[in-house]
């Protein structure tokens, strides 16, 4: 039994860390040529020391040919702002209308520049007709 522990070991029998661009190939030719879905089975068929999860992630987020790659447009991000508010944090049903876009990223890319200043936003709602202190108002803004 394996039992190397650290970044890119092997633990159990399964390789963890990130993956090299030979297990990235063996992936890609797997779904070349079976399609997508039944993940479990590509450890065994392609020699992947990987989760069949593991897999699937990484031809979703990094791999599948039509991602998008680079910036999220201004048209894309009006589109995240209009859904968000409509359905909230489903970020698999926003991706559906954004297509080449994966529902991790639209996720990552909301909490990295809107959640803050939308919790800024309640925050300043609910405390709207509350007399507070100026300090922590100015503390809160600081933050």
């Amino acid at each position: 039994m394996d039992s190397h522990f650290g970044w890119g070991g092997v633990v159990d029998g399964w390789r963890k860390g990130p993956w090299t661009s030979q297990e990235d190939k063996l992936l890609c030719e797997y779904v070349n040529i079976h399609g997508e879905g039944r993940w479990n089975c590509v450890s065994n068929i392609t020699g992947l020391r990987r989760s069949g999860k593991s897999c699937r992630l990484r031809w979703v987020n990094y791999l599948r040919p039509d991602l998008k790659r680079g910036k999220i447009t201004p048209q894309e991000e009006n589109i995240i702002l209009e859904l968000h508010a409509r359905w909230g944090n489903r970020w698999s049903t926003i991706a559906r209308s954004l297509p080449g876009r994966t529902d991790n990223e639209i996720k990552n890319y909301w909490r990295t520049h809107f959640k803050k200043s939308q919790v800024f936003i309640i925050k300043k709602l609910t405390f709207k007709d509350q007399k507070l202190p100026k300090s922590l108002i100015q503390q809160d803004q600081k933050s």
